[in-house]
Parts: structure tokens; sequence; C-alpha cells
């Protein structure tokens, strides 16, 4: 007879997955230097609705700022943003 062993999962709360996204960007452009949303959003696995709220929540405490832009496929300017601290 085979067991099956189930584990329970706990729920993370949203303040520290939030805690855990902030850390993870940050740490990412200490580490690779300025990035668009859009190259986070893929290097971080998150979509990038949530990497720009976390960008302008950021950009409010005065750790990331988007000092330049670029030009996207449409021609439309995409900020470049880097880490402050």
């Amino acid at each position: 007879m085979t067991k099956l062993l189930v584990l329970a999962h706990t729920p993370v709360p949203m303040d520290k997955l939030l805690e855990q996204d902030r850390q993870r960007l940050l740490r990412y452009l200490h580490e690779q230097g300025s990035q668009t949303a859009q190259e986070i959003s893929k290097a971080l696995r998150l979509s990038v609705p949530r990497v720009s709220n976390l960008l302008r929540a950021l950009e409010q405490e005065s750790l990331v700022h988007a000092p330049r832009c670029t030009t996207g496929n449409k021609g439309i300017p995409i900020n470049v943003w880097e880490a402050l601290r």
C-alpha cells in the first residue's frame, strides 16, 4: 500500500511577499545596473504591472529613479530605472 504524505501549505502574508519582491527588485538593479520594467519583469518572473507598481513605490522612497528613457518598438518612450542606494 502506498502512503501519501500531505504537507500543510501556510500562505505567506501579502506584506511579506511585497517586501520580498521589493528586495529582489532592488538587489537586481544593484547587480545588473539600468533596466526597463520589462527587463526586470522577465528576469524576476514578475508581471510588468507588479514591477511598475514596485518601481513607483520605490521611487517615492528615493530608492530608485529613471534618469533616462529609451524608445520602445512603437516609438513610445520607456523609463530606464536605476537603484540609488
